[in-house]
């Protein structure tokens, strides 16, 4: 299903003022940077293949008869 994964955040170090920042999947496929309050723009690129990013998710969630 398109777009299913887009809620998921990563965190992501601004590398002038160190703050972390909360950065959608959608955010990362679809604009591939992220700003910063410090005014820094911080270049995102996302390499995991969607099968190791289902398997995290699988883990972290396995199926079971309530949420099958």
């Amino acid at each position: 299903m398109p777009g299913e994964l887009d809620d998921i955040i990563a965190l992501v170090d601004c590398s002038k003022c160190g703050t972390e920042l909360r950065v959608t999947y959608k955010q990362i496929r679809i604009h591939a940077a992220a700003a910063c309050s410090c005014g820094t723009l911080i270049r995102l690129e996302d390499d995991t293949r969607i099968a190791a990013v289902h398997a995290l998710i699988d883990e972290t969630n396995p199926m079971s008869g309530d949420n099958d």
